[in-house]
């Protein structure tokens, strides 16, 4: 009742003032901890959220986000309690619930592993008796999945990263697939320098695919949101400000290399 209120007044005094007081459109969007990607404690949240305000601010639309453990955030998107959840790889069975946008950034993983540990691969054939921690609901790719199923590899999931790097210090998994930045990264915040001195990563990479936002096809507006994404996000990538959020990208990369 409110709402239509102020809009009725919004009307009513529009032509008499220079300004207008309709309400810019907002999207709630439900993320979660990611660092060096996402984080409360980052400007703008990090560098993968300020890419999609950009986005959104270039057809007008407010970004609100709010950070939650990671399958919480999927879930509250999923019934549509918040707009999207921001962002995510595609993932086989998603596409019932949801609609995805365009690719917002591409992430690789690669296997960290004990420097003490002579690990070399070139194919999924190499990894057959290798204990490979693995992260609940984390996306490691088609091929990954298809060697696991076929019983090619020897898998030790548990519930986080950070779990799966604290076991693998202690050599209770010979290799971990993970994001490398957000590797570095949890080294960084878990352990001492000369812990982290212990531990390096393979180059060769397993997995490298795109980040998208997700919208659930409960909500009445989603073809609506991911077409005024998409269209931000190509106004975003076309115009000079996208590169900017790539440049502590890739520092990071090469002193970790």
């Amino acid at each position: 009742m409110m709402k239509k209120l102020l809009q009725s007044l919004c009307l009513f005094i529009a032509p008499i003032g220079s300004f207008s007081c309709l309400a810019q459109e907002v999207i709630r969007i439900a993320t979660g901890e990611f660092p060096p990607y996402y984080s409360q404690r980052y400007e703008n949240y990090g560098p993968t959220p300020a890419i999609v305000v950009q986005a959104f601010a270039h057809v007008n639309i407010k970004v609100e986000f709010g950070f939650f453990p990671w399958n919480r955030s999927l879930e509250l998107a999923k019934n549509n309690i918040w707009d999207a959840t921001c962002c995510w790889f595609e993932t086989p069975g998603w596409e019932t619930d949801f609609y995805y946008s365009d690719a917002v950034r591409s992430r690789e993983k690669i296997f960290f592993h004990l420097k003490s540990y002579p690990f070399k691969w070139q194919s999924f054939d190499d990894l057959k008796g290798i204990r490979i921690g693995t992260t609940v609901k984390y996306s490691y790719g088609a091929a990954f999945d298809a060697a696991n199923k076929a019983g090619k590899l020897l898998i030790e999931p548990a519930p986080t990263n950070e779990m799966n790097l604290k076991k693998l210090l202690v050599g209770r998994i010979d290799i971990f697939p993970i994001d490398r930045l957000m590797g570095y990264q949890l080294l960084a915040d878990l352990f001492t320098p000369e812990k982290i001195q212990l531990i390096t990563h393979h180059p060769k990479i397993l997995f490298s695919d795109s980040v998208r936002l997700l919208v659930s096809k409960k909500n009445p507006k989603n073809q609506y949101f991911i077409d005024k994404f998409n269209l931000g996000l190509k106004r975003l990538k076309e115009s000079a400000d996208y590169e900017p959020f790539f440049i502590r990208e890739q520092q990071d990369k090469k002193i970790n290399q």
